[in-house]
């Protein structure tokens, strides 16, 4: 199956010409199609991320190989990870952040609640899990090239026609990151839908340096003469599922399962792939804190991060680790997006609040099929006025 762009053709790739098609592209897109989607293409979703239920398709464009993820909505599924589900992001993560930031205001939690059950429904009605989401990298943050590597009005139609029953959907662009994406999918049809507040540390420019925090928490460090940084370059499987239970106590335990539960066999996909790198803050020989970092086109995320929550709090953990992130992306020259959550922590180290967004096309669709994301940008005025109003 093909459609033709200018410059190029779109081909959904049949795996038995995959290793063909991977050798004309770019080294890194070749590691991220290997370790990221072609394990969810054998095996079912579940088995490598516990709460995400999708399929996956490869759409070779001149440039690259892109991921399409497809969320299967046959069935209900509890938890599902918002990575991979307009449901999980919009109704059940968004119930669980109103309880967790304004929790104290009772009267607008149990209003929220109620909203909430009213979108849920009607969501559920009008299969708003029905997607295609592009390039989708199944974390909490997703990255893009710095601009559009191919013709996103080509892309769409062609994805209208192979996919007519589903939205289009990109997640996470940020205005102030990728600005010619915004522009284009907007010139485009795609309609722009709130997501979250996240924030972004200008490493390069020094933002954390003119911060008085970075000179309280390198004292705190110096002082920590038993705890030392490490890359993990060949990670055993002791090493990752010590590093996966961090993971989880920090994303699963503290905060939500709506999170993705990744598994150990999904882990070192990324590891071994070289997608993810690992840096373990060690004392002794136990590992009691990490940071995984994936950096494309001059952007640095660390979608995985974890630390001992048994360990005493005055060890600082979470600003060791923080402090180190910052530092590996000045010292690579990397924009830092430090995802959401934590806002004042962020805020006092240098970060600045952005907002992002999801660009969703649906105009080939019913209008029953659109009434979610319409009443999804309905609710997000007031939910951006809140975002503000708050500082989350």
């Amino acid at each position: 199956m093909s459609g033709l762009e200018s410059g190029g053709v779109f081909e959904l790739i049949k795996t038995a010409k995959l290793s063909e098609l991977l050798a004309l592209c770019p080294i890194e897109n070749q590691a991220l199609i290997n370790a990221l989607y072609l394990p969810l293409m054998e095996k079912s979703s579940e088995q490598l991320i516990n709460n995400v239920h999708i399929d996956v398709e490869l759409l070779k464009i001149p440039a690259r190989i892109l991921g399409l993820v497809l969320p299967q909505t046959h069935t209900a599924h509890p938890e599902e990870s918002y990575v991979a589900s307009p449901y999980g992001q919009y109704v059940d993560y968004g119930r669980y952040e109103t309880a967790l930031e304004l929790g104290k205001l009772r009267w607008l939690n149990v209003l929220a609640n109620r909203v909430f059950d009213v979108l849920g429904k009607i969501c559920h009605w009008a299969k708003f899990d029905q997607v295609v989401l592009v390039d989708n990298l199944l974390f909490s943050t997703n990255l893009y090239p710095k601009k559009p590597d191919y013709n996103l009005l080509a892309l769409r139609q062609f994805l209208q026609k192979h996919f007519p029953d589903r939205a289009i959907v990109y997640r996470s662009i940020c205005p102030q990151v990728y600005p010619e994406w915004l522009a284009q999918l907007k010139s485009n049809g795609f309609k722009v839908v709130f997501s979250r507040q996240v924030y972004l540390l200008d490493a390069p420019g020094g933002a954390h340096r003119r911060k008085r925090a970075l000179d309280i928490d390198s004292r705190l460090a110096a002082k920590q003469k038993h705890l030392r940084w490490a890359f993990l370059e060949n990670p055993d499987d002791q090493q990752l599922t010590r590093v996966l239970d961090l993971y989880n106590q920090l994303y699963l335990e503290k905060y939500a399962r709506l999170n993705p539960q990744y598994t150990l066999e999904y882990l070192k996909n990324l590891i071994e792939g070289g997608v993810i790198q690992l840096k373990a803050l060690w004392h002794e020989s136990n590992i009691v804190a990490f940071t995984g970092y994936f950096i494309l086109d001059g952007v640095m995320i660390n979608p995985l991060i974890g630390y001992d929550r048994s360990y005493p709090q005055k060890e600082g953990l979470y600003r060791l680790l923080t402090m180190e992130t910052m530092l590996e992306a000045e010292k690579r020259g990397m924009l830092l997006n430090m995802s959401s959550g934590a806002a004042h922590f962020k805020r006092l180290r240098g970060a600045e609040a952005q907002l992002e967004f999801n660009l969703v096309y649906d105009r080939h669709l019913p209008w029953w099929r659109r009434l979610p994301w319409t009443l999804t940008r309905i609710i997000s005025v007031p939910t951006i006025w809140l975002v503000r109003r708050y500082g989350l």
